[in-house]
């Protein structure tokens, strides 16, 4: 089972081009001003069986002709073991995988984490290392800090990819407002008051 936060089934706001975003619950990492401090806890919130996320993907896919996921969270490594069949089924229908983490490709690779490892086998595009307030960068777009960098391990994107204007979108549902792309601070939120 996975423990997700949040889905979003199309935006163009969580990397290049239509893809779907999933934010997976939990994360031991404490950024400074992270954008996500709710997807924190080590809590239960969403259960998703690996079939049900797939049947998802693959609704986003015919319904909005997505291109891809990103994976964000919290830290979606922290469940990496149960993104393996999601991961390897997006790369089986020539979906790409943008991973978000808080570890640097080093620490990466010496986790004790089941799969994850493995997981990176089935991703394009990783943004890794902690959120840096102190290093706040909105030159490369979705990237945070400039200590973060991103690690292209497929050719189907580039750093040009990457360097599109700062995105936020605004969803309103039955459940309330909900904001994703660009992380906003109190100080921005104003903008939207008017």
């Amino acid at each position: 089972m996975l423990n997700i936060a949040s889905v979003r089934l199309c935006t163009q706001a969580e990397g290049p081009g239509k893809r779907m975003a999933i934010w997976l619950q939990g994360c031991l990492k404490r950024c400074f001003n992270c954008c996500n401090p709710h997807m924190q806890p080590l809590i239960k919130r969403e259960l998703h069986t690996e079939e049900a996320l797939i049947a998802k993907i693959q609704e986003a896919h015919e319904k909005y002709g997505i291109c891809g996921i990103t994976l964000l969270g919290g830290e979606p490594l922290l469940q990496a073991k149960g993104l393996l069949p999601v991961v390897r089924w997006c790369k089986q229908k020539n979906l790409s995988v943008l991973l978000f983490s808080g570890y640097t490709l080093a620490q990466i690779q010496k986790l004790p984490l089941e799969g994850a490892q493995e997981l990176l086998d089935f991703v394009d595009v990783l943004v890794d290392g902690e959120y840096v307030d102190s290093l706040y960068d909105e030159s490369r777009g979705i990237v945070g800090s400039s200590n973060q960098e991103i690690h292209f391990f497929t050719d189907t994107y580039s750093l040009k990819d990457f360097k599109s204007q700062v995105q936020v979108e605004v969803l309103v549902d039955g459940q309330g407002v909900k904001f994703n792309g660009w992380a906003l601070i109190p100080k921005d939120l104003g903008a939207f008051k008017a």
